[in-house]
């Protein structure tokens, strides 16, 4: 059998990346918003803000919300997700995250200014 076909012959298998859903991230800020407190209001080193994308993205988005304190940036699925949590992680203090390589968009993906 071809490496290239699925495991009942039907065609070739389409791989897509994995993307990493944070549930329990979103768990906390949905728990933390229930309780009254307004995370996007919480001030810090990171921010939300919005990477404009050259052509329409998944769902038609024109722009992938990003989480960033200007050195680590962490890509989330909306721009009140980006918010969220950039208020929780200036609320628990936290002020750099490692950056891991190469999990940005494609160049040719991404507005050029």
């Amino acid at each position: 059998m071809s490496a290239s076909r699925d495991s009942l012959g039907h065609g070739p298998v389409q791989f897509r990346p994995r993307r990493y859903a944070p549930t329990s991230v979103y768990a906390l800020v949905e728990h933390l918003n229930r309780r009254g407190l307004e995370l996007d209001k919480v001030r810090g080193p990171w921010s939300a803000v919005r990477r404009p994308l050259a052509r329409p993205g998944r769902n038609a988005e024109k722009a992938i919300p990003i989480v960033t304190n200007g050195v680590a940036e962490v890509a989330v699925d909306t721009a009140e997700h980006a918010a969220a949590v950039s208020g929780l992680l200036n609320l628990c203090g936290v002020d750099h995250l490692e950056p891991v390589p190469n999990l940005q968009p494609p160049d040719q993906d991404l507005a050029r200014d």
